[in-house]
């Protein structure tokens, strides 16, 4: 059975705001991960959680894609590595671009969590 990859918005170069989809190919190269953000953030500091289809990806490095999914893997097993929540701006229309973090959000839209934590600062 072949899996289905995942649509999300992402920024064109022209600011324009468009659905994308990731390749097979990426997609099954990634570990599905459990929708628990406390496994792989640091959620000590302020954050808002922020819902999926709010989020607007700003940019896609395969290879940054598939790193990001092994070390939130890695993260999930100990207390160490943990990262930030994602860095985001407003876009407007109630969306979000993601300026850091967003090899981490194509993993969690791969793993079809509901929202991710966000520093909105």
């Amino acid at each position: 059975m072949t899996k289905m990859s995942a649509r999300y918005l992402t920024l064109r170069s022209d600011g324009a705001v468009w659905e994308t989809e990731l390749s097979q190919e990426i997609a099954a190269a990634l570990a599905t991960l459990p929708d628990d953000p406390s496994l792989y953030f640091d959620l000590g500091e302020a954050h808002l959680f922020i819902p999926l289809d709010q989020l607007v990806n700003a940019r896609m490095r395969e290879r940054g894609i598939v790193n990001a999914n092994r070390h939130m893997q890695t993260a999930s097993k100990c207390n160490q590595g943990k990262r930030k929540p994602l860095t985001v701006r407003a876009l407007g229309n109630g969306l979000w671009l993601v300026v850091d973090g967003n090899s981490t959000l194509i993993n969690a839209r791969h793993s079809n969590w509901r929202a991710v934590p966000c520093n909105t600062g």
